[in-house]
């Protein structure tokens, strides 16, 4: 199987799928969702988390790239994701352990039950987009938790979760089906996890 070589040459989607990366979300979403605790309590939890989820990730990136293997081949993916889910599953008994709050623990478990379906879907059917289910995944449990408190919040949500599809399209990482995939993988573990744990 060839996968498509990523066409960087349009700066703007370039830029966006930078500012929208995956590994940059994660913060200022957490941030939000703890919005009532204090600031250093907050980077406390944010800093434990993205240490214990990216650090594992990043390093695996970095020996395949030395292989010859980058994260836009379909096939790269499938050690990826399997170590991110057994970061999420330590980040998780770390939580547990320090008694974090209920809702990180929510989170957690949407990405326990949301990478075993990327890679399924990766592995039998076709790529999809991380970018985009990362900022649907956000999105909708800012959604849930009544953190996109304003009239703006909720027009820029999905405003953001467009420009994001159409970074990743116009870039040539995607096409419209694995950004759709995406988009829908992204938000069915939150709406399916966080009324149970956080009930």
């Amino acid at each position: 199987m060839n996968d498509i070589l990523p066409d960087n040459r349009n700066s703007a989607a370039k830029i966006v799928g930078l500012v929208f990366h995956p590994a940059v979300v994660g913060a200022p979403t957490l941030m939000a969702i703890l919005s009532e605790m204090t600031l250093i309590e907050s980077l406390s939890w944010i800093g434990l988390m993205l240490t214990v989820l990216l650090v594992p990730n990043i390093i695996l990136q970095i020996f395949l790239q030395q292989k010859g293997r980058f994260v836009y081949q379909r096939q790269t993916r499938l050690p990826m994701y399997v170590v991110g889910w057994c970061s999420v599953l330590v980040c998780l008994i770390i939580l547990a352990l320090l008694n974090a709050p209920k809702v990180l623990v929510a989170c957690l478990m949407a990405l326990l039950v949301w990478i075993p379906f990327q890679l399924i879907i990766n592995q039998k059917i076709t790529k999809i987009s991380i970018h985009v289910a990362v900022i649907s995944g956000c999105l909708t449990g800012l959604l849930v938790l009544n953190k996109l408190d304003s009239p703006e919040l909720r027009i820029l949500a999905p405003v953001i979760l467009v420009l994001t599809a159409w970074a990743r399209i116009k870039t040539k990482n995607h096409t419209l089906l694995q950004v759709a995939l995406g988009a829908i993988l992204g938000c069915l573990p939150v709406l399916i996890v966080f009324p149970i744990v956080l009930r």
